[in-house]
């Protein structure tokens, strides 16, 4: 399993946390979706150093955008696909969590926002957020070489 998105079906399907049969097109959409808009923000974050801010401006105009796709797919939740929680909201967690330490701003309010608290105060996720083994304390979520890594805040 070499991939992120193969890794993350292999564990939702070992897990029963797989899209139903009626669910699974709108799982792939979604799943798609993220991944599409994880690209789009790793561009920024390798941007060449002259380029940064301006792929940053771009990246957070269409970023509102992005946002409400993100609130159709959750609808009336609480999850991406309904009451149940699958692999999808995970993948999910992973990159929206990056986003909003990358534009903290974007992510104060609204559904998205609310979803994303959702999915870290799960017992488990929120166990992890508040332990030292949490890699947003001690390791730069990008490559070290990236433009913007993403090192852990050390007030």
């Amino acid at each position: 399993v070499s991939t992120q998105s193969t890794g993350m079906r292999y564990l939702g399907r070992k897990f029963d946390l797989f899209p139903s049969e009626a669910n699974a097109v709108r799982g792939d959409m979604f799943e798609q979706y993220i991944i599409e808009f994880r690209d789009a923000f790793h561009k920024v974050c390798y941007a060449e150093a002259d380029k940064f801010e301006d792929s940053k401006a771009e990246f957070i105009k269409k970023l509102p955008k992005r946002l409400e796709e993100i609130e159709k797919f959750i609808g009336a939740g609480p999850y991406a696909l309904g009451e149940r929680i699958t692999y999808v909201d995970f993948l999910a967690l992973e990159f929206l969590d990056i986003v909003a330490i990358f534009t903290p701003d974007h992510f104060k309010s609204g559904s998205v926002a609310d979803y994303l608290n959702r999915m870290k105060n799960l017992p488990p996720m929120k166990k992890f957020y508040e332990s030292e083994d949490c890699t947003h304390n001690s390791y730069p979520i990008m490559a070290p070489y990236a433009t913007w890594p993403g090192w852990p805040n050390k007030e």
